[in-house]
């Protein structure tokens, strides 16, 4: 529950877990109460990482932002949700959520499921969602460039996650791009 000029910022990193479901919430009770939803979720074999963020708005001018990335590989399931509600109390809301995912090969599974609930008619909503996988030109121009293909889609993944690393204070970032590199070791090479 956040109050008048409170601010709530929530980091999530999902690694290694065999299932997980992590799903915090946030009630912007408060005018200008803010949310900041950072997280970098990365699912392997046999994993099933369920995440994401929830956020209503109770109150004028509040705002949110929610941005994750999502890798897949060796089969691995990533499910990014998120569920936005603008409530008629909550005039000038403004909120955005931007989700990424990677599937690092054709047996892993990535799915993003946005629910937008807005009541009103002067809130500033956006969502924007994107899945893919590493593409065979983006390979070929990092092999041409004497690279080993190896360390060539681990670059690919390790720029993937950086826009969330820069937003982390130093020790989280280098634990996370730690994990990250775990996470690479072994399936790549």
């Amino acid at each position: 529950l956040v109050e008048k000029d409170g601010i709530i910022e929530w980091v999530s990193g999902s690694f290694g877990s065999h299932v997980s479901c992590l799903y915090p919430c946030s009630i912007l009770h408060g005018e200008n109460a803010r949310c900041e939803f950072t997280g970098v979720t990365f699912a392997s074999k046999g994993q099933n990482l369920d995440t994401g963020a929830s956020v209503i708005h109770a109150a004028p001018h509040t705002s949110a932002n929610i941005n994750t990335r999502t890798i897949s590989k060796a089969g691995g399931m990533a499910t990014y949700r998120s569920a936005v509600k603008v409530t008629r109390r909550a005039p000038f809301a403004k909120c955005s959520v931007n989700c990424e995912s990677l599937m690092l090969d054709n047996a892993s599974r990535s799915d993003t499921l946005p629910v937008m609930d807005i009541e009103g008619d002067e809130a500033d909503i956006g969502h924007e969602a994107k899945i893919g996988r590493i593409s065979d030109e983006a390979i070929f121009y990092l092999t041409s460039r004497g690279i080993d293909e190896d360390e060539a889609r681990a670059m690919i993944v390790r720029g993937f996650v950086e826009p969330i690393a820069k937003e982390l204070p130093l020790e989280y970032a280098v634990e996370m791009n730690n994990l990250v590199n775990i996470e690479l070791e072994g399936t790549m090479g």
